[in-house]
């Protein structure tokens, strides 16, 4: 089956359809929104009708049949219409029979109240709508031209923003939109509302940014880093593959995630993020992630990545191409951008990246390639133990590509890097757009492209479970990975004043959480000092030393003062209290730094790595 994403708005203007979609929100403040599906030129004795039961990107079977009600079919002939039987064939399919009309209706409503960028999201303020959780698709006509009619108040909701293509100027009957075929329209969400709309130009193309907040926020400051980011992604590539983009930012509290899309990208963040420093540049790496995804996942994909299957699981083993190159980019972009300092990035992937590994004792018993094949019911279905048993392909993955970064850079003497191998991935894709890669293929790809043998050596990083040769990998560019114990912090204040001794914190293996007044445990590390002690997950933690505590901070607090000497807990665990003594380690740190003393190549190779664009 042919497949393409690609698509421009003049490619939309003036057409007709005989797949449309009418969508009412006369029902929206009670989270509804009404969907008449009309199609036209029916050939056939029966129209067979699927609702997706996954979203592309976001790697889980959400079912959104489950908000589905009140289906009834109709055929029309002369423009009477009459009720049609249909059959449910499976539990997100029906079977409407045609009685020999050529134009067959199916009208349902979509609950929607999970503010998510996967699942929809209506209000008497606004429609959040994910496509895939709206739209049924016909069987055996996904490749036709579709179009979406939105009828809403446009005087209380006077923004759309989306990638899908205006046909025709609104009007009294409504917003019509367009895709060229229905994989586009799967692929394009919709922001509907009196959100902060900005626009501007990059590349040649028209973006767009849909700030969507009950807040005021900052949307020039914003307009300002997107216009940084585009530059930056763009000169990687060589230009953008688009006329125009939509970046759909929503900020409201308690949120946080992204999905990339061919011509746009849904990020969400709590609107606190915009007053922090710290949390805003997790927004812009976030802004970075997405938008690079337009280039690889979208376009630069696994073979398994489209055309799709909306039906049931698509399995690919090749996640860490999709997610783990991304995810070692959007840090690394952020730097480029000028968002984080050379200090600041090698903290970052410190802390958030080689730290974080440290303390998933999944990596040695789960591939990151396995991971990835097995996202369906590892990433987006985590039990409590989930670190414990596997490692994610977006931090695994992540950190295998900063080192087979540092691995090519090393071995042409900086004459290449993976950005090359990127370049080289892209002019692939333009070749053969229908068609993703196998792994061999992409693996292959990467080789020419930097001139180094990279088979045996990534693939052992993918399939193995041993750790990382992290320093052999560093050495080359001046960097080392130093892991060591936390020390008590040295505070002054006032005329350099000695403050109150604030004790280093202590490794206890336990993942807590507050609620109602108690602490609760939420996870436990394997191997770890909680483990030893026997806590379990779910478990409550009532005291410490005999005395009470009820948060979070002041448990971490008295440990840190007992220093490594054991302490009595007194947990509650099914309605009876135990006891166990917890005995802490000192909590150690990964920190990637520079050598004292880089020889004249080390400086070199490491400029190579953090050269930044004119």
């Amino acid at each position: 089956m042919p497949y393409s994403i690609e698509q421009r708005d003049e490619q939309l203007v003036g057409t007709t359809a005989n797949i449309t979609y009418v969508l009412d929100f006369d029902r929206a403040p009670q989270h509804l929104v009404r969907v008449t599906l009309r199609v036209s030129a029916v050939t056939t004795e029966h129209v067979t009708l699927v609702m997706p039961v996954w979203t592309p990107g976001s790697y889980k079977v959400r079912d959104y049949a489950g908000y589905q009600g009140n289906v009834q079919a109709y055929t029309v002939r002369s423009g009477v219409r009459s009720e049609a039987p249909f059959q449910w064939r499976d539990k997100a399919s029906l079977v409407v029979q045609a009685q020999g009309a050529d134009t067959v209706e199916v009208e349902y409503v979509v609950y929607g109240l999970e503010r998510t960028v996967r699942t929809n999201h209506i209000n008497r303020f606004h429609a959040f709508l994910v496509p895939t959780a709206v739209c049924m698709y016909v069987e055996g006509r996904t490749e036709e031209v579709h179009h979406v009619l939105l009828r809403h108040d446009q005087r209380a909701w006077p923004q759309v923003s989306t990638q899908l293509s205006p046909v025709r100027a609104a009007d009294a009957t409504g917003v019509l939109l367009g895709a060229l075929n229905y994989d586009i329209l799967a692929d394009s969400p919709l922001e509907i509302g009196d959100h902060v709309v900005r626009t501007f130009t990059v590349k040649g193309a028209r973006h767009e940014l849909a700030l969507a907040s009950t807040q005021p926020l900052d949307a020039a400051w914003l307009e300002q880093q997107l216009v940084r980011i585009v530059e930056t992604e763009a000169a990687l590539f060589g230009g953008v593959p688009y006329d125009r983009y939509v970046f759909i930012l929503q900020c409201y509290p308690g949120v946080y995630g992204g999905l990339e899309h061919a011509r746009s990208s849904v990020n969400a963040v709590d609107p606190s993020t915009m007053l922090d420093k710290v949390k805003a540049k997790q927004l812009l790496a976030l802004l970075c992630h997405e938008f690079f995804h337009l280039w690889n996942v979208k376009r630069i994909r696994p073979a398994e990545l489209g055309p799709f299957d909306y039906t049931r699981e698509n399995y690919t083993s090749a996640l860490w191409l999709a997610e783990g190159v991304t995810s070692y980019y959007d840090d690394l972009l952020s730097y480029r951008c000028g968002f984080l300092t050379q200090a600041e990035y090698l903290e970052i992937l410190s802390k958030d990246h080689l730290s974080r590994l440290m303390l998933v004792p999944g990596r040695f018993r789960m591939s990151t390639r396995d991971s990835s094949f097995l996202s369906w019911v590892k990433l987006y279905l985590q039990s409590p133990d989930a670190n414990n048993r596997f490692p994610s392909y977006y931090l695994k993955g992540g950190v295998v590509f900063l080192l087979l970064d540092l691995y090519i850079i090393d071995h042409t003497d900086g004459r290449a890097t993976l950005d090359d191998g990127l370049r080289a991935l892209w002019v692939r894709y333009q070749e053969d757009p229908a068609n993703g890669m196998s792994e061999e293929e992409c693996i292959a790809i990467l080789e020419r492209a930097t001139g180094v043998q990279l088979r045996e050596r990534l693939l052992l990083w993918l399939n193995g479970t041993d750790e990382l040769p992290y320093n052999e990998v560093f050495q080359p560019l001046g960097l080392e990975l130093a892991v060591t114990a936390e020390t008590a912090q040295a505070i002054t204040f006032g005329e350099e004043r000695s403050f109150a001794a604030v004790p280093a914190a202590v490794f206890t293996g336990l993942s807590l959480a507050e609620s109602g007044g108690t602490l609760n445990v939420r996870g436990v590390l394997d191997g770890s000092p909680a483990q030893r002690a026997g806590i379990g997950i779910d478990d409550e933690i009532v005291a410490v030393n005999g005395a009470r505590v009820a948060n979070q901070k002041l448990f971490e607090q008295i440990l840190a003062a007992s220093g490594q000497h054991g302490v009595e807990l007194t947990c509650h665990c099914d309605g009876r209290l135990y006891t166990t003594t917890l005995h802490p380690t000192a909590n150690m740190k990964a920190t990637l730094r520079l050598v004292d003393q880089p020889t004249e190549r080390q400086q070199q190779l490491l400029s190579v790595w953090l050269k930044r664009p004119a």
